[in-house]
């Protein structure tokens, strides 16, 4: 699946060249045109860069992130930018074998699901027998990076990049509207999204947001009356109000699925039910996923019979569209049996893993759950739970208490991690509990710890501490809210940036902070406030504007910074506005 584009002409924004590569598709309509997502990805220091520039400054290339998260497309990217052209390869195919030394060979080599160290070593071969040619390799994590390659992350996306990816989707009804300022149809997705804690989680992932978009309905978003933002009853945390800023007002929201096998669930059945058949075209694609999914060796008389999931590669062998995609339906057959050994036998060969996520979500979490718990594997336990309709509650319980005594007694940041996946109220009120501390060191570390659970609840707790006494406590505050996926932080995020008297009394590194965490956010609103920093002020305000302006590459910052470079008396504002246009521009 391949959602990234890139807008040339350095630095205007008006060309996609990219293809789309997907899965099947569920609605028509979709203009590249107005599409401009560029992979996103994050350094081992954790400076965040667009992959065009850093492919730009590195040539040996380890991308890594979760399923879903957009590899392969990156892949896509990098070869549809290649200025020598680009070769694409898996570590299966034949061909890679065969590849000899050209007399020169300055192009990509692109290579995807790297999964072992004996793939690293291969790599690191074509490395000495290509110096002058430039690699770019995926995996799931960095273990088995050469030690010359440059290790980066792909990050999920914020929200400009889904407010994006919806008007591509949804376009503008009128082609001579395409200068409008605003899509309301791809605006009320949003909403949509944003209503539901869940589908806001799932959105952050390029393969569950083009899913979602595929099985959003805007006739039952039309259909729904005005509505609130569901409202969370918080004990008050240092007294006054809960907090000082207002929930969004919700116009129309449709109902998402929340969940990630719930989400699969509706994407499959929706595609199926084209068939003529749908149970019957149902198990049998069902039943070639669990066929692959043991290592059986897909024929092409499984073409017809997959329903457009399946697709024949180039070098011939014929696959999933998506791995994903073939763990789900693996995890659909397994499902209608009710004997759960055979499930059982898989839980320990990490290759079943996400077979087994999935199964929890398609029914009770109970056997899976308890299996994690009794091999003292919080995390595959809270994962398994994160994704169930009903979790068992004893289980839930257990495991958040566990997670709970890791991250604080520990730091352990995969606890953290493991807990913002459960959306725990629980967690949230044990942490928040510690902002009343008299220690300032303890209120910090569990506004940080707040930071990473994503519930409606935690952002209730944290946004009262920005009036907290200790000044790094607010501006751990401010950082977290930042991490938060809820468009609830972006006024009192912009209130820190300005000043105002709704939170403590803004000092530099506060705005410093709210600069910084504004960026990670990544909403186009954010760019004016961000603009007149950039200009007026120096030092590390304005370095921290200029980054937030390159993380979130709004179109509607392009002009200004055009007539600040052009116009502007002042030659730091000018040399910043040329420095930001450069980055959009992939230089």
């Amino acid at each position: 699946m391949n959602l990234f584009h890139r807008k040339t002409a350095a630095p205007r924004l008006d060309a996609a060249v990219v293809a789309l590569e997907m899965l099947p598709t569920l609605k028509s309509g979709y203009d590249p045109a107005a599409l401009y997502i560029i992979p996103r990805v994050q350094t081992q220091t954790g400076e965040i860069l667009h992959l065009d520039n850093a492919a730009r400054h590195h040539t040996r290339l380890w991308l890594t992130g979760a399923p879903g998260l957009g590899k392969s497309s990156a892949l896509q990217f990098i070869a549809a930018h290649a200025g020598h052209g680009a070769a694409r390869y898996t570590f299966a195919d034949d061909d890679l074998q065969k590849l000899s030394a050209p007399a020169r060979h300055d192009g990509w080599i692109l290579l995807d699901d790297a999964t072992d160290a004996a793939h690293g070593a291969q790599l690191a071969a074509l490395a000495q027998k290509f110096p002058a040619a430039k690699f770019c390799a995926t995996a799931a994590d960095a273990q088995h990076a050469p030690a010359d390659f440059t290790v980066l992350e792909l990050v999920p996306f914020h929200e400009r990049e889904i407010v994006s990816f919806a008007e591509a989707w949804i376009p503008l009804p009128a082609r001579g509207a395409r200068d409008s300022k605003l899509n309301r149809a791809a605006q009320d997705f949003f909403v949509s999204v944003q209503a539901n804690p869940g589908a806001r989680e799932l959105a952050v992932t390029p393969l569950y947001l083009f899913m979602l978009m595929q099985v959003y309905d805007p006739a039952v978003a039309r259909q729904t009356p005005t509505s609130n933002a569901p409202q969370v009853a918080v004990p008050v945390v240092g007294g006054g109000a809960a907090t000082p800023f207002d929930v969004p007002q919700r116009n129309v929201v449709a109902a998402l699925p929340a969940r990630r096998a719930a989400l699969f669930d509706a994407y499959v059945n929706a595609q199926l039910a084209r068939a003529s058949d749908p149970e019957f075209a149902a198990r049998a694609v069902e039943g070639i996923a669990l066929s692959a999914q043991r290592g059986q060796t897909m024929q092409d008389d499984h073409l017809p019979r997959g329903n457009d999931f399946l697709v024949k590669r180039a070098n011939g062998r014929i696959e999933f569209r998506h791995a994903l995609l073939q763990a789900f339906l693996a995890a659909r057959a397994l499902r209608r049996n009710p004997d759960f050994e055979p499930m059982r036998e898989r839980l320990t060969d990490p290759h079943w893993r996400e077979v087994a996520l999935f199964y929890a979500g398609l029914g009770g979490a109970e056997p899976v759950a308890s299996f994690a718990l009794a091999q003292n594997d919080l995390y595959f336990a809270a994962a398994a739970l994160a994704d169930a309709p009903e979790p068992p509650p004893v289980l839930l319980e257990q495991t958040v208490k566990a997670l709970v005594a890791r991250a604080w007694d520990d730091n352990d940041e995969t606890a953290m991690t493991a807990l913002g996946k459960l959306r725990s109220n629980q967690a949230s009120d044990f942490f928040a509990a510690k902002l009343r501390d008299k220690n300032a060191e303890t209120r910090l570390r569990a506004a940080y710890i707040l930071g990473k659970l994503h519930t409606d609840r935690a952002l209730e707790y944290l946004l009262p501490q920005l009036r907290d006494p200790s000044a790094e406590v607010r501006v751990q505050v401010i950082a977290s809210l930042g991490q938060s996926r809820s468009e609830r932080v972006i006024e009192p995020l912009l209130v820190a940036l300005r000043g105002d008297p709704r939170v403590a009394s803004s000092d530099t590194q506060l705005k410093i902070a709210a600069a910084r965490a504004l960026g990670e956010y990544g909403a186009d609103k954010a760019a004016p406030a961000l603009l007149v920093d950039m200009q007026v002020n120096e030092g590390e305000l304005q370095t921290e504007a200029i980054r937030a302006l390159q993380k979130i590459r709004s179109p509607f910052a392009l002009k200004p910074l055009e007539t600040i470079a052009a116009t502007d008396k002042r030659e730091p504002a000018r040399q910043a506005a040329e420095r930001v246009l450069l980055d959009m521009a992939g230089q």
